[in-house]
């Protein structure tokens, strides 16, 4: 199983991080035709597409890939299918003839205006149209076929960038040409998988899966709705009650610390499936718990690793005036280490099919973030959304765990959590070390990684990959 993980783990890596480094290599490109004005309007655009996105995804994918394994037979499988893409493609018709006619309303709820609002329809009949890209992508993760999800990833990924190049910069269209090349990737890519597999499996509704499929996905809703709120809201507040110049260096910083979530994202891909199709095995709870051991060590040296080299690396990419954002990188990084821990040590929770109770946890952590933030912020400024950031993770991986614990009893390996936060305490250390000569401070803080790094992966092989034991931090009462 651990075999596994760390094998699919690295091809889908492939693809986020290639995604990743060609919109970083894109900026010099695009910064050349569009202006900052532009870029606001994309990015205001954005996040009602955001928001939208998350309801209308109906957590349908997720639900998909959990009852795939439940299946007894591949008749069920495929009425289970067939079920999942027709409550797709209905949402995408309802949505259709729901958010449509409102999206003049949305248009002057962003801007004041409706001068945007052909930017907004596209937008939004690009991602009612791309919703049925998701649940192909999901069965190949579904049936093991990391590396056709992978390639596919990556020849959609060339394909938007192609149609980008030739609509914004060949074309010169700007903004339009932004949103109209994700309408016609959207509908390309759609029709290429949606058909495909829809004439496969066929459209029908069966009572046996409909309301578990539903059941399941519906509360994942009011939960990424929480977590967008987690990551999002503290720049509202900043914006409010700080300079530009002090939430110019927190968004520098965030956008450094963050770089711990993309492992999430990446290890989710492959953990997901791999825990729902082992929930019912002998051996289900030794699996559960190496794996999750695994990510969390993983996810722990990357924050080391994000907190000590992100001060060159900053010093490296920016001006002087940016340099102090180095200093708040350290404590976001290991915020973030606890959104990633609350995604394994979530999973007896989702196992037991239990996603309400999960979105309950979610939510009521949103709700404390907002609370500090009213409190914290407006005192302590961007350091007040440092703290609101970390209490606020830490608050959601603790509510996670018990959620899950009550759900399904797995135990996990303490001392492996226990070396965790001791490497959380050594990501903060290099930030009070100063050292004025920069070829000095970066050989140091390499070797710093590096063997950190080294000792992780030792540990890893030998209570890991060898042994699936250890001191366990939850123990069933007597």
């Amino acid at each position: 199983m651990l075999r596994t993980l760390v094998k699919d783990s690295a091809i889908y890596a492939v693809g986020t991080i290639a995604s990743r480094l060609v919109g970083f290599i894109m900026i010099p490109v695009y910064t050349r035709v569009l202006t900052p004005a532009d870029y606001g309007v994309i990015e205001a655009v954005g996040r009602i597409t955001e928001v939208l996105g998350i309801l209308l995804a109906l957590g349908l994918a997720e639900s998909l890939l959990r009852h795939y394994y439940m299946a007894k037979s591949e008749d069920e499988r495929r009425r289970l299918i067939s079920t999942t893409f027709t409550l797709n493609l209905t949402v995408v018709i309802v949505g259709s003839l729901l958010v449509l006619p409102v999206s003049p309303l949305l248009a002057r709820l962003v801007f004041g205006h409706e001068r945007y609002l052909h930017y907004v329809n596209l937008a939004v009949i690009g991602l009612l149209v791309g919703t049925l890209i998701e649940l192909p992508l999901t069965l190949w993760r579904a049936e093991g076929k990391a590396w056709l999800y992978t390639s596919i990833s990556l020849v959609k990924l060339a394909g938007q960038l192609a149609t980008n190049i030739m609509l914004v910069v060949w074309l010169r269209w700007g903004v339009y040409g932004v949103f109209l090349s994700g309408l016609v990737n959207a509908v390309a890519w759609s029709a290429i998988l949606g058909f495909a597999v829809r004439r496969r499996y066929g459209l029908a509704l069966d009572s046996q899966w409909l309301k578990p499929v539903l059941t399941y996905a519906l509360p994942i809703i009011p939960m990424w709705l929480a977590q967008f709120t987690l990551h999002a809201s503290d720049r509202f507040f900043l914006t409010r009650f700080v300079s530009e110049a002090e939430l110019g260096l927190y968004a520098l910083a965030y956008r450094f610390g963050f770089l711990v979530s993309t492992f999430s994202g990446i290890v989710e891909l492959a953990w997901r499936p791999l825990s729902f199709s082992m929930a019912d095995t002998e051996d289900a709870d030794r699996h559960l718990r190496r794996g999750t051991t695994f990510i969390l060590l993983m996810a722990a040296w990357l924050t080391v690793a994000t907190a000590t080299l992100s001060p060159p690396v900053i010093r490296l990419l920016s001006a002087p005036p940016f340099w102090e954002a180095a200093d708040y990188v350290p404590w976001i990084a290991v915020a973030y280490w606890f959104f990633v821990a609350q995604n394994p040590l979530s999973t007896g929770a989702r196992l037991a099919r239990r996603t309400d109770l999960l979105a309950g946890a979610n939510v009521a952590t949103a709700v404390m973030c907002l609370a500090l933030s009213f409190v914290l912020i407006p005192r302590y400024g961007a350091w007040g959304a440092v703290m609101v950031t970390v209490i606020s993770m830490a608050v959601l991986a603790i509510l996670s765990v018990v959620v899950s614990q009550h759900c399904r009893h797995i135990e996990y390996d303490g001392t492996s959590i226990a070396l965790c936060f001791l490497l959380l305490g050594l990501s903060l250390l290099p930030s009070y070390v100063r050292v004025s000569n920069s070829v000095v401070d970066a050989f140091f803080r390499g070797s710093y990684v590096a063997v950190v790094g080294a000792g992780i992966t030792v540990w890893i092989y030998r209570r890991v990959a060898k042994h699936a034991g250890g001191i366990c931090v939850f123990r069933r009462p007597t």
